[in-house]
């Protein structure tokens, strides 16, 4: 675990008390706040190990003053009453701060914090930070869709490129990978992608789905006027008549939609 140098100057009581903390010890390190009351580091650290384990005491002793974990303790404070987008504001200002503490355990929650309200930024710079720390690829696939869904598309690429033995299977992650490829203009390894996705059925080249796909291609104003009323597999053929009539733009919107429904 890495152990910040922001803590090198802190007294040994608080020290030991990070170390602790790193390693899940968190009774332990409620032990020493408990023996070193006045100490505001130690009753913030307290807190966090009380928010980390689930329970509901974290507010039940004294969290005043300020450290340098107050964003952290205000991140997790907010989440506990279901603030999510000012705890997710916090983790990133928290962790965005090259010298604040940081554990596996708050920073993957900090992390997990950001997703649950889609704040895409601050996944992707809070995964940057794990990885310099860890190597596991755990956030592998969110950070995929954190580049994919803020637009940049090459670096989503790579991302798919490090860890594409574990999404390379997967029907979400292929569906955005397909789209990555219509946004920089790499249409046939796009066609190449999309036919992966259940349902879409071999594509032996560019201009036979453009035949085969013909007649929905002619019926595209009809799929249109019902547009809202669609099942899923007619919103896929209308994704692929606009994909095969070159509407590119169109197309990425009937796929991320079907995304959408597949990750509810």
């Amino acid at each position: 675990m890495a152990k910040s140098s922001a803590l090198s100057t802190q007294l040994s009581v608080e020290e030991s008390a990070w170390e602790l903390f790193e390693t899940g010890a968190y009774e332990e390190v409620s032990n020493l706040a408990e023996k070193n009351p006045k100490n505001v580091f130690l009753n913030h650290l307290r807190a966090v190990g009380e928010f980390e384990t689930d329970r509901n005491t974290a507010n039940n002793f004294l969290l005043e003053g300020k450290t340098a974990l107050t964003p952290l303790l205000g991140a997790y404070l907010h989440r506990a009453k279901g603030n999510s987008k000012e705890a997710a504001v916090l983790f990133h200002e928290y962790f965005k701060a090259s010298s604040s503490p940081v554990s596996y355990a708050i920073l993957t929650t900090g992390i997990k914090a950001c997703e649950e309200v889609a704040a895409y930024k601050a996944c992707a710079d809070l995964i940057q930070r794990y990885k310099a720390l860890w190597s596991d690829g755990y956030f592998g696939k969110l950070e995929f869709f954190s580049f994919y869904h803020l637009r940049k598309f090459e670096e989503a690429l790579k991302i798919f490129k490090e860890h594409s033995e574990s999404l390379k299977e997967d029907r979400d992650v292929l569906a955005a990978l397909g789209l990555c490829f219509v946004h920089i203009g790499r249409f046939e390894e796009a066609c190449n992608i999309l036919e992966k996705l259940p349902g879409a059925g071999e594509i032996p080249s560019f201009e036979d789905k453009v035949v085969e796909y013909s007649d929905r291609i002619k019926n595209i104003p009809k799929y249109e006027a019902r547009k809202k009323e669609l099942t899923r597999s007619e919103l896929l053929d209308l994704g692929y008549a606009y994909l095969f009539s070159e509407s590119y733009k169109k197309a990425e919107e009937v796929f991320t939609s079907l995304v959408s429904l597949e990750a509810r």
